[in-house]
């Protein structure tokens, strides 16, 4: 209690805190745990120079038996207060930089093996959230994974702050929201935002913004009725807290998903939410306010197609959010947030071309953040391999020195058989993984046509045939490039080739991960969209076609020239023979080759 609210506006202060300290007694309490907290109680405040340190002295050296003795007493406890010891003294160490991981990585993954040992699953789960936390500086991927890892025994939320469930499961299901919504992951994102909604109380403010990303998630994913209900929930539960922002916040919201996908039928409904929102006195609103407003005065003219006014909030949009950036702390998130939001207004609006350059400045800023962030990771923190094999000799030289101690023989000869058979099992270890890495290069190379990149039509059949059945919201398009044989006769081979890895680079820019893409033959190409609408798909294909057509310049020719695809495009609607769907998408292709190229026919089964 007393590391938590130490200098913090909560209900207990600094006065209360020292009095509570001392009829405890834990300055004079020389056990194993007396000494354990007070170093810890003196860590977390030995960097302050500004607001008062908590109190506490240390008269001993924390030793490694100290540690041995919580750890036999309560597993839990050790496993959280060593996680908190090391985390708080790398922070005083590297004054806050975010380069103290190089020390907390590695020592937490040592303290997540002395959980194990200790077969508490609890402690382990404690002891890996914390690494997950830090992890999440050098190697996201990783901080994700072992979350996952710990998720499952982790403590729940309480009443009562204590160490074992600082990190909680409530805790761990918001990390892992903001972290798939990042990564475009929506139906994740949308599971782990409905379990920070159950596990919380709703008079939390956790809470408003969790149901913020759920609906966010299902509008993404094109599930417009059930983002409505959750939106209804949401406005229920701030209507308990009674705050401003966060009603304003969640009206906005629900205009935009009824802008998104109910603007012809629900009229009404989108006019009495524009009528609620202006009601509210913003100037009261301490959070992100300017962007949150000119966010909604966007919505609020497509809504109402003035395009005066859209055009004027999207400039002040543009506006308060570069003014914003040299007072924020995280700048990268500040201005992928803010492409995001002008991708998905463009697209609201129907300018599907200002949308798309949006979404390519989106991409850009994401693998710039990404590649960033794992600079921070080091051959120490992900070199797996190295890591274990390392661990796996320092066990054996502690076997080693149990069975000397015990029998007290260690020939020279015994010695030398110990080392062959670890460097013989070492050389086995690596071998196997070499044979192992080489038959999955080569089971993705088979995958793989040579020339695009692009899946094969082997491989992209095989992926379908398990994807339909899950799938019963999806759409299949065949594409032909127009007039591709001119193109090979009149520039040669190597810009036919050049047009056909273009097009492919254009869609998988394009598609989402979700979505799939093969060379079918020649210049056919199979596009597959998991869970989209046919007018979402050929929104798509329209858009590629615009995409391909600015394209005029070739590195192969000095002429300039532009190309385009016709396709044939089938909303699946459940069907799951694959003979059946191609040949309705062939028919549809040479439908729209015969009338007039560079075209979309659709069909619904």
């Amino acid at each position: 209690m007393a590391i938590y609210n130490w200098n913090e506006d909560t209900e207990i202060d600094n006065r209360q805190i020292v009095s509570m300290l001392e009829s405890a007694g834990i300055q004079n309490d020389d056990s194993s745990e007396g000494i354990i907290f007070r170093h810890l109680l003196a860590t977390g405040t030995a960097n302050e120079t500004v607001k008062p340190r908590l109190p506490i002295y240390v008269k001993h050296p924390l030793l490694k038996e100290h540690w041995e003795e919580l750890k036999v007493l309560n597993a839990k406890l050790f496993s959280a207060a060593k996680a908190y010891y090391i985390y708080a003294r790398a922070v005083n160490d590297f004054d806050g930089s975010a380069q103290r991981i190089t020390t907390t990585v590695p020592a937490l993954r040592r303290l997540k093996l002395e959980a194990l040992d200790t077969g508490d699953r609890v402690a382990t789960a404690i002891a890996s959230i914390w690494l997950s936390m830090e992890l999440t500086l050098a190697s996201p991927i990783q901080a994700i994974n072992e979350i996952e890892y710990a998720l499952a025994y982790l403590p729940t939320r309480s009443s009562t702050l204590s160490l074992e469930n600082a990190l909680d499961s409530s805790t761990a299901h918001q990390w892992l929201r903001v972290s798939y919504t990042e990564l475009s992951v929506p139906s994740r994102a949308y599971f782990h935002s409905m379990k920070v909604i159950e596990e919380r109380t709703q008079n939390d403010g956790f809470v408003t913004w969790a149901y913020y990303t759920a609906v966010d998630a299902l509008i993404l994913q094109g599930k417009y009725e059930d983002a409505l209900l959750l939106s209804d929930k949401a406005l229920e539960s701030v209507k308990t807290r009674n705050l401003e922002h966060e009603t304003y916040l969640t009206l906005y919201q629900r205009l935009r998903l009824l802008v998104t996908g109910f603007r012809q039928t629900h009229k009404n409904e989108i006019k009495t939410t524009i009528e609620r929102i202006d009601a509210i006195d913003t100037t009261q609103i301490e959070i992100r306010v300017k962007e949150l407003l000119y966010q909604y005065q966007s919505y609020k003219a497509i809504a109402e197609n003035d395009e005066k006014l859209l055009s004027k909030a999207i400039e002040q949009y543009k506006k308060a959010m570069l003014e914003t950036l040299p007072s924020t702390e995280f700048r990268a998130e500040h201005l992928l947030r803010k492409e995001l939001e002008l991708t998905r207004i463009y697209d609201a609006a129907g300018n599907y071309e200002k949308a798309y350059e949006h979404s390519k400045a989106y991409n850009q800023l994401l693998v710039k953040k990404n590649t960033e962030q794992f600079k921070l990771s080091s051959p120490s923190l992900t070199d797996g391999i190295a890591r274990d094999i390392a661990l796996a000799r320092y066990r054996q030289q502690e076997l080693a020195a149990l069975r000397d101690e015990k029998i007290g023989l260690s020939t020279d000869k015994e010695a030398l058989k110990t080392t062959i058979f670890a460097l013989i099992t070492t050389i086995l270890i690596i071998l196997a993984l070499w044979l192992w890495i080489a038959k999955r290069q080569s089971d993705t190379l088979a995958e793989r046509d040579s020339l695009t990149g692009a899946l094969t039509r082997r491989a992209m059949l095989k992926s379908l045939k398990k994807a339909l059945k899950s799938d019963s919201t999806s759409c299949v398009a065949l594409l032909d490039v127009d007039n591709f044989k001119k193109i090979n006769d009149r520039y040669g081979h190597l810009v036919g080739d050049e047009v056909l890895t273009t097009l492919t680079q254009t869609i998988q820019k394009r598609i989402r991960k979700s979505d799939k893409l093969c060379r079918y033959g020649g210049e056919e190409f199979l596009i597959y969209f998991s869970d989209t609408d046919q007018q979402s798909a050929k929104r798509i294909l329209d858009e590629l076609n615009a995409s391909l057509s600015r394209q005029k310049l070739w590195s192969g020719t000095d002429q300039k020239f532009s190309v385009s695809f016709s396709s044939g495009l089938l909303d699946v609607n459940g069907e799951t023979n694959l003979d059946t769907i191609i040949k309705a998408c062939d028919d549809l292709l040479y439908k729209a080759k015969r009338e007039g190229r560079a075209r979309v026919a659709a069909f619904s089964f």
